[in-house]
């Protein structure tokens, strides 16, 4: 079995390069994405994806990530990166930490961690 660190960054990998097949072999089907604020895209996200299409439909753009690092532990990895969102007329970059539970290859947990969370809410209000 891979190091945690690995399957994250084959994670990131994966969506960045919007390759179904390689998400699903890193990613849980019934993976759960927290998301703090008070924004349309706070809340409890559950399944593969889910997240990022939460974000697609409030703001009518796409996710990237910029990975600064990687750490994985036995039970977790975590992602500091700088995200951007890319919308018709306007866009956000922030700084931001995921922190994963992996278990059995697979992220099934996320915690989402934006840096600028007033920023943030503001952008996807």
């Amino acid at each position: 079995m891979a190091d945690n660190e690995t399957i994250l960054r084959a994670a990131i990998e994966a969506i960045a390069a919007r390759d179904a097949d390689a998400m699903a072999e890193v990613l849980a089907d019934d993976m759960v994405v927290h998301v703090p604020g008070h924004s349309r895209v706070s809340g409890t996200h559950r399944g593969r994806g889910a997240f990022g299409a939460r974000v697609r439909e409030v703001s009518g753009g796409s996710l990237t990530i910029d990975a600064h690092d990687v750490l994985g532990s036995a039970d977790h990895a975590v992602g500091i990166y700088v995200m951007r969102v890319d919308a018709p007329e306007r866009s956000f970059s922030w700084r931001h930490v995921n922190v994963y539970h992996v278990r059995d290859g697979k992220i099934v947990e996320v915690w989402s961690n934006p840096f600028e969370q007033d920023e943030f809410d503001a952008f996807f209000a």
